[in-house]
């Protein structure tokens, strides 16, 4: 015999699918800038161009920090956990 409360609810496995087809559309719709310490992640819609946008981002920081940007210093910067996976 089976006990009712053993069998899932028909609203939780509608809500968690829901859950977890929203955070794959999530994972597949951001863009991750990576360049020494600096770090800039997108999540584009119809009116964002990433690549002219990170184009010009990495212009800006070039015309800012020249070289030094690519230089890396990872004295007094706090670790970072995070529970996002990136492949």
């Amino acid at each position: 015999m089976t006990d009712s409360s053993s069998e899932p609810q028909p609203m939780m496995v509608d809500m968690a699918a829901d859950l977890m087809s929203a955070k794959m559309d999530a994972a597949k719709m951001t863009h991750l800038l990576r360049i020494g310490t600096f770090q800039l992640e997108v999540a584009p819609n119809e009116d964002i161009d990433v690549r002219a946008f990170f184009n010009e981002t990495l212009d800006k920081l070039i015309s800012a920090y020249g070289e030094k940007l690519l230089e890396i210093d990872v004295k007094g910067i706090a670790v970072q956990s995070s529970t996002n996976m990136h492949g």
